[in-house]
């Protein structure tokens, strides 16, 4: 049995995801080898589980909505873009923070992936780097794109992460699909 590929993570309000998608039209140019996300599927993952089985998924749900229970409701800023692995050779457009700014999802990361951990899988070896996948280059970037992501500002983006969400990512040749399999609401 080959299971559900599935991830958790955290889905901005429409309005945020629209404040998202006008910082990536900033840095779109039809000369730029890059598939860019389309707005809905803006999200900031917080562990990838691969394919995951029913009883898999079941008790990771258990686990999860024990913990959102005791984690309360946090901001999350979006205060700058970037890429990785390097600026050097960059293969993804990213919107984010750094870990200093986003203290409560960060923590709200390594719960995450303590929970998933007693549930079998493996620990992330990457640090937590809080961020949205704008783009996903497609071989080698400009170095004008380069220059572009190094001098983007923006105002601050900033909204209050009140779920979790457990997806279901179904890939294809011309890209993936998401569909939310179940919800963790965040304590009040």
């Amino acid at each position: 049995m080959k299971g559900v590929r599935t991830f958790i993570g955290i889905f901005p309000p429409p309005e945020i995801q629209s404040a998202v998608s006008q910082v990536q039209a900033l840095l779109k140019d039809n000369n730029f080898r890059v598939r860019w996300e389309i707005e809905n599927k803006f999200h900031v993952t917080l562990k990838f589980l691969g394919n995951i089985l029913p009883a898999q998924g079941e008790q990771i749900q258990s686990l999860l909505m024990d913990a959102g229970r005791s984690v309360a409701r946090f901001e999350v800023r979006l205060t700058r873009v970037g890429c990785f692995p390097t600026v050097e050779a960059p293969k993804i457009v990213w919107i984010g923070s750094g870990r200093e700014e986003n203290a409560p999802l960060a923590e709200c990361s390594g719960i995450v992936d303590r929970l998933c951990i007693s549930a079998g899988h493996k620990k992330e070896e990457r640090v937590f780097l809080p961020h949205l996948t704008l783009g996903r280059a497609k071989g080698k970037m400009s170095g004008t794109l380069i220059k572009r992501i190094e001098n983007t500002t923006f105002e601050p983006i900033q909204f209050l992460c009140t779920e979790l969400l457990v997806m279901k990512s179904d890939l294809s040749p011309s890209g993936s699909a998401y569909s939310q399999l179940f919800t963790i609401p965040l304590k009040q």
